[in-house]
């Protein structure tokens, strides 16, 4: 019976565990439709605010990358690498994805210097000795804008005043609930076409809000600028390069869910199957148990009859 017991004491465990697991699925499902939505909020605003920029750019022409920094094109080979993974485990292959590439990325090239975002990454290259120049974490489920501005003026500080010569950002970005992709793009210099990209990227290619991919807002009509164009793209440029961090952010945090979302129902299957395979295995124990104890009453029965005899 001490085999049957340990056998039922498994499923016990494994029963609890299944229901933590559910519980983490229905959690994470949730947390990723408002990281979704989250996104989904600052898109009308980003998508005026790059219309804008390019009435200005046509309004200034080759003046136009003389009104900012941030869109300065330099020839060394200086690079800040922003990295960005979770706080937490339990995701799958979420955090391990990102941290891979980055890791390739940072081995393969000179002179780099890594920003962190999240407890994992910062631990990944603590563990190699790397130069971190910066950790931030404890950003939360859902980040907020107020949270993520102290990142994106330390980043802009940094290009601005010629610590490096280009910033580039390693994320995960969020295709669908199954689907989410590690992405390595350039941040600075800032790039029109490359946030261009980042804003359509906003919306998922399927799921809930995947109707409004087709959606945009319609050309401004014409207008004047005041003060001049100049000192608006110098206050819109920062603000679009934040945007830029604030939804990477959320495109990891989403994937982040989701692929925890994935994980977790994958560990509600296998306890299921586990506790399946455990419970034959416990009747099979109880069956032999029990066919054991009946052959000992028949057995002794008989040996009784054969004394009377």
């Amino acid at each position: 019976m001490a085999g049957a017991r340990a056998i039922k004491a498994r499923i016990k465990t494994t029963k609890n565990i299944q229901q933590i697991t559910k519980a983490m699925e229905a959690v994470s499902a949730v947390k990723m439709r408002k990281s979704e939505a989250a996104a989904l909020k600052g898109r009308s605003y980003a998508l005026y605010a790059l219309q804008i920029l390019r009435k200005i750019e046509n309004s200034l022409g080759d003046e136009f990358k003389k009104c900012s920094p941030l869109f300065e094109e330099r020839t060394g080979n200086k690079t800040l690498l922003v990295v960005i993974s979770s706080d937490k485990g339990l995701a799958g292959s979420f955090n391990s994805n990102v941290l891979r590439r980055a890791g390739i990325f940072a081995q393969n090239n000179s002179n780099i210097s890594v920003l962190t975002i999240g407890k994992k990454v910062r631990d990944f290259f603590e563990r190699r000795n790397f130069n971190i120049v910066k950790s931030f974490e404890g950003i939360g489920d859902y980040a907020l804008l107020d949270e993520v501005k102290p990142i994106s003026d330390f980043i802009i500080f940094q290009f601005e005043e010629g610590y490096f010569d280009k910033i580039d950002v390693i994320y995960t970005n969020f295709i669908s609930a199954l689907k989410q992709e590690v992405v390595h793009r350039p941040l600075l210099p800032l790039n029109k076409e490359t946030l261009a990209q980042v804003i359509e990227n906003i919306v998922p290619e399927t799921g809930r809000f995947a109707e409004l991919r087709d959606s945009n807002i319609g050309e401004l009509a014409e207008y004047k600028f005041e003060p001049s164009p100049k000192a608006i793209a110098t206050k819109i440029v920062p603000s679009l390069v934040e945007l830029e961090v604030f939804h990477s952010i959320l495109e990891a945090n989403a994937s982040e869910h989701a692929a925890r979302m994935v994980a977790m129902k994958n560990a509600s299957t296998n306890a299921k199957d586990m506790i399946g395979k455990l419970t034959i295995k416990y009747n099979k124990e109880r069956q032999a148990q029990i066919t054991k104890e009946l052959i000992e009453i028949v057995s002794g029965k008989e040996a009784l009859a054969a004394q009377e005899s």
